[in-house]
């Protein structure tokens, strides 16, 4: 029986021993082991331990659920991701743990049908509820393909299994735990097609409760939460009697002993985050999720969930008992800082000041963990200490490749929009020719240099001597965050410097800890920052970024125009730090990479990601191709930079004209390009590359001499790091030029 073949609603009757209140909690009815956890709290008596009494009873179909958690006929539920709708509209729930960081639901297809990715639904048939509010993932995920409802056929579910495998549906809403092991019963291949691995990731199965009974019943919430939770873990630890447990006691859907063990295994997948955590909840993601809402139009702006997520009494930041214990036994901290950065971090009369500083009093603070700040006297010296181990935290680091082997990041809590200062009279020159200053050991130079391998970068202490060096003309750029540069040209009074989003980047600040600190205290700074509410975000923001605006300076007219931008960059940094609908249109922008329109090797690293983890969820062929012009300086040096770009613009309309829909094209950086692609093995890659090598060296691009191309070709082992994937198609690319160019090899 499917899972969709009926809903029935549950709820437990809760009562404490020592009260004549009864507590109720409402679960809506899918499938035996989606509510392992509420069943093994009684069953375990986690919940008689706690002083609670709780039965089981059935309900009927048809109740409103949030409506009876708040009239209070019942006391909690467990409801779907579409509890943001009627919090948005109103009703006052507060949200206690999600039982899955992953919805479940997803879309299925059969395997001979080709249909691999949601761009591939289009005219297609598909099974899918009527009430849209509750697939809201999956309706956004259709849109986010340019496949609006009426570019599909909209199928009634007929809830059952069968109709796919016969053919009668291209596509059937389905549960990740359920529809699949029926698939496998009858030896059918199938697709899975899920709205995570399009960046649509909702919770599931949410407890929740009502702000009244909260803070009437304060200690009996904090009790059934703790016990809930207990439940939870002794049931996915031990899965097999657990489904024991469900078919001999609450298996009203005949499922088989089997079914039952392969639903636990499934569901404990997306049960868990990344930490190893249960029960996780996170304002930034609610955020996320609601703008899928927005996309199906279930939710209007001016949505607030800051005060969604409860914080327990007993653990108010919702830390497991290892990293409790972890935090009360350690000592103090020792942090480095950037002690030339401000607005963002500085010292100044003894102290350490700014947003970083501001961020970091409030992540180890409402941690209770001690820290003292170990003064540098410049950015270099601070990356030297992390690197010997003096000291265990830097408050502000941007994550980069080289950073990753002596460092582990937390999740960031900043995002820095990255500029050029320039010369306002100086003559205009493409950012990968230009002599560009930038901080010493910063992820600056780091970025900088991957992304433009033929860039001349000049080290520089600190921002004050970039923009000197710049006004000397000694170089002809200085990249860094847009404050900072915007303090120093101000309280300078210079005025003849003007501020570029060339980069069209935002770079991202965590906190960095050495690689040998326990990983309790990374789990902790990274609970410690979802919980940041968006007033105290906005509240650091206006206190540092704003202040720049209170010095009066005569800028010329272009100068005006760019502190209005910049003015629109810092309500854009706000807006993406709260995830809000307004930053899709940068978003775009920063993928985009600004010459050729292709893939920015920023979006290609996301792809990498996103490719991997789709292929070792459905066990597809995966392979890519790193190419790039041959003998590209030889082409700038004889015919100019503007014939040169030129070259890489009609290049790149070259290969995209010859690529699929499910491929991914970009730019690695310079001359050099990287093609994904899905469902190919490592020989047909290399046939794609012959086809593209080929077809560049036909091609006439308007100079005398053949332009033409290397490339290097490499399939992806599961398993395999991406670093280790993408350095054998270079280490291939590099055969190929020592090979005498304008060749493929593989590795």
């Amino acid at each position: 029986m499917g899972i969709f073949v009926r809903v029935i609603l549950f709820y437990f009757v809760v009562t404490s021993v020592n009260a004549q209140e009864q507590i109720s909690l409402q679960l809506l009815w899918k499938h035996q082991f989606q509510f392992a956890g509420y069943y093994m709290a009684i069953e375990k008596g986690f919940y008689a331990e706690e002083g609670l009494d709780v039965s089981l009873k059935e309900f009927d179909f048809g109740i409103d659920l949030v409506g009876e958690v708040t009239s209070g006929n019942s006391q909690f539920g467990v409801g779907r991701t579409s509890l943001l709708i009627d919090k948005n509209a109103g009703a006052d729930v507060v949200a206690m743990f999600a039982a899955y960081q992953q919805s479940p639901l997803m879309l299925l297809s059969r395997k001979d049908s080709g249909i691999l990715l949601s761009s591939d639904l289009k005219s297609r048939k598909i099974m899918i509820t009527n009430d849209a509010k509750k697939v809201g993932e999956i309706i956004a995920m259709l849109l986010q393909a340019g496949i609006t409802l009426s570019d599909f056929e909209h199928q009634q579910h007929s809830y059952n299994v069968q109709d796919l495998i016969d053919g009668k549906t291209d596509a059937m809403a389905s549960y990740i735990s359920n529809e699949p092991y029926l698939m496998d019963q009858q030896g059918v291949e199938y697709n899975i097609i899920h709205p995570k691995d399009y960046g649509f990731d909702m919770y599931s199965d949410i407890l929740f409760t009502s702000r009244e009974y909260i803070e009437k019943n304060p200690t009996i919430v904090d009790k059934f939460y703790r016990a809930s939770i207990k439940g939870w873990m002794y049931a996915f630890d031990n899965i097999p009697e657990t489904a024991q447990v469900i078919f001999n006691r609450y298996n009203s859907q005949g499922k088989s002993i089997d079914a039952l063990v392969f639903e636990g295994q499934e569901l404990k997948k997306v049960a868990f985050d990344k930490d190893g955590n249960f029960g996780t909840l996170s304002v930034n993601k609610f955020n996320e999720m609601a703008q899928v809402y927005l996309i199906t139009g279930s939710i209007f702006l001016g949505y607030d969930f800051s005060d969604f997520v409860y914080r327990p009494p007993s653990n108010i930041f919702r830390l497991s008992q290892a990293e409790l214990e972890y935090i009360q036994k350690r000592g103090k901290a020792g942090v480095c800082v950037n002690p030339n950065w401000y607005p963002y971090e500085s010292f100044q009369n003894g102290g350490h000041v700014g947003m970083v500083a501001d961020y970091l009093r409030l992540i180890l603070g409402n941690l209770n963990i001690p820290f003292e700040v170990i003064q540098t006297k410049t950015w270099a010296e601070t990356i030297q200490l992390a690197k010997s181990g003096q000291c265990e935290v830097i408050a502000g680091a941007m994550q980069t490749v080289n950073r990753s082997n002596f460092l582990a990041f937390s999740h960031p809590y900043l995002s820095v929009p990255a500029v050029v200062a320039m010369k306002a009279d100086s003559d205009t020159k493409s950012l990968p020719n230009m002599t560009i200053g930038v901080v010493d050991k910063s992820a600056f130079h780091d970025i900088l240099r991957d992304r433009y391998p033929g860039m001349t970068l000049v080290p520089v202490r600190e921002n004050r001597e970039g923009i000197r060096m710049l006004i000397s003309g000694e170089i002809d750029g200085f990249v860094g965050g847009h404050t900072s540069i915007t303090h120093v040209l101000r309280s300078q009074q210079i005025e003849d410097v003007v501020l570029s989003d060339q980069l069209r980047d935002n770079w991202d600040i965590s906190i960095a800890v050495g690689e040998h600190s326990s990983p309790y205290l990374m789990n902790a700074i990274n609970k410690s920052i979802a919980s940041i509410s968006s007033e105290e975000h906005k509240n650091i923001y206006r206190r540092w970024a704003q202040v720049e605006h209170k010095h009066s300076v005569d800028y010329r007219l272009l100068w005006g125009i760019l502190a209005c931008v910049a003015v629109l960059a810092g309500i854009g940094l706000y807006r993406y730090l709260h995830m809000l609908s307004y930053n899709k249109m940068l978003q775009t922008i920063a993928e985009k990479d600004a010459l050729t329109g292709i893939l920015s090797r920023g979006k290609l690293r996301t792809e990498l990601v996103e490719f991997t983890a789709l292929a070792e969820r459905h066990d597809w062929k995966l392979s890519l191709i790193f190419f790039d012009i041959d003998d590209f300086k030889g082409i700038n040096d004889t015919y100019g930079h503007v014939k040169g770009d030129k070259v890489l613009i009609e290049l790149t309309t070259l290969v995209s004209d010859m690529s699929r829909k499910t491929d991914r094209f970009g730019r690695w950086g310079g001359e050099e390009f990287l093609f994904l692609m899905l469902e190919t093995d490592l020989q047909d890659a290399g046939a794609i590359a012959q086809k593209f090598r080929g077809a560049i060296e036909k091609y006439d691009f308007g100079i005398p001499e053949s332009v033409t191309s290397s490339f290097g070709v490499a399939q992806y082992s599961k398993g395999e790091s991406i670093e280790s994937w993408v350095g054998r198609a270079d280490s291939a690319l590099y055969r190929a030029k020592g090979d005498g160019k304008n060749c493929v090899r593989l590795n």
